[in-house]
């Protein structure tokens, strides 16, 4: 790992690397931008890396040593949230798991797949194919290093349980959403509880659970009518993390009675956080004076309870399911879907594709009259 510094009257860069055991192994300074250092230290670390894996690979390397160096070099050194990087570490153990009796280079093509479909019994094949593209990433950054060994990754099919239908993660039809809005808003007290304006509010802008606990008052642009997100709360632990990806940092347009609702719960929290700057120096939005910020359980069993007393939705739902009932409205109200993938933070539209392609219900009856009319002889 490289370490990067400014120092002098001149302010030029010097950089240094590090081995796990946190000894020097390189350096050199004298770089006009902390970019030129960067450049060199990583190819540095490249050759280094490559040197010592090349003489250290032997038939007793397993996967799992693989992935670790691959973890260490290009992982862990990134700006990837803590919760990716823990995605990572999750799988980097079941890995250690399931391949720890062989050394990678005696990984064929059929023993590679017989692992994966015994792993493909106990999880959902989407897990799975996590699993292998992180393998697959492993071997081909293990093939650039200078490693010759097979790529048993290669033409491997992916088998798992089914996963949660996600018919099961949003509310169904207009009407149904429209009540739900609406009975949230009938159990409006804050002095009672935070929970159905927070989710009011994830339901009417389809932020992540964790962005809308870390929306502050100065996030909020009433003038405008737009609020912004750029990084998230989590709730069971009450710490701030960074965004999911660079796209979640974003701006959203809002609509009048939302910005009502948010103008009426500052008055009374002002009302009733009359020691405000000790309980609420973040200036939360969602703050509740006896619990803080609500946790992801106790929001989820809220929402839950609400949908029961409405007789609609399903046991299976969470608070998640204010974001996907957000994007398939939009887009069954005929909203671009370039737009709807900007306002839900993604990159492009393939994830919208696969998640919030669907369409709500009112809709999907609407077209299929449309059909039987244009079929008309």
């Amino acid at each position: 790992m490289a370490s990067y510094r400014q120092r002098g009257k001149s302010k030029l860069w010097d950089y240094r690397i590090f081995d796990k055991k946190g000894k020097v192994i390189a350096t050199n300074s004298g770089f006009k931008t902390k970019r030129e250092a960067m450049n060199e230290a990583q190819e540095k670390e490249r050759k280094l890396f490559q040197s010592n894996y090349t003489a250290r690979f032997d038939s007793k390397v397993t996967l799992f040593d693989l992935w670790k160096d691959w973890y260490d070099l290009m992982i862990l050194p990134s700006e990837k949230a803590e919760s990716t990087k823990e995605g990572y570490r999750f799988r980097g153990k079941m890995i250690e798991k399931l391949f720890s009796d062989i050394p990678a280079v005696q990984i064929t093509h059929k023993e590679y797949q017989i692992r994966l479909n015994e792993y493909g019994e106990k999880v959902t094949k989407e897990y799975v194919g996590r699993l292998n593209a992180d393998i697959r990433t492993v071997v081909k950054f293990s093939k650039r290093s200078g490693i010759v060994m097979n790529d048993f990754t290669d033409g491997v099919k992916i088998f798992g349980l089914a996963g949660r239908d996600i018919e099961d993660k949003y509310i169904h039809s207009i009407s149904n959403y429209k009540d739900l809005l609406s009975h949230l808003r009938s159990k409006f007290n804050y002095r009672e509880s935070v929970m159905p304006y927070l989710l009011y509010f994830l339901f009417k802008t389809g932020f992540r659970v964790g962005e809308g606990m870390a929306v502050c008052w100065s996030d909020i642009d009433f003038e405008n009518r737009t609020i912004k997100t750029y990084r998230r709360f989590s709730g069971d632990k009450q710490v701030f993390t960074l965004p999911k990806t660079k796209t979640s940092i974003r701006e959203i347009p809002v609509d009048d009675k939302l910005l009502q609702v948010l103008k009426d719960l500052k008055e009374e929290q002002s009302m009733v956080l009359y020691d405000r700057k000790d309980l609420n120096k973040e200036d939360l939005v969602f703050y509740d004076r006896r619990y803080r910020i609500p946790t992801n359980a106790g929001l989820n069993k809220y929402l839950r309870v609400c949908l029961s007393e409405l007789g609609i939705g399903s046991q299976e739902m969470s608070a998640t399911s204010g974001r996907h009932t957000y994007g398939s409205y939009l887009l069954s109200q005929g909203v671009d879907i370039w737009v709807v993938a900007k306002l839900m933070g993604h990159k492009d539209i393939q994830q919208l594709i696969r998640t919030y392609g669907h369409v709500l219900q009112e809709v999907i009856d609407k077209e299929y009259d449309t059909i039987r009319d244009l079929m008309v002889e």
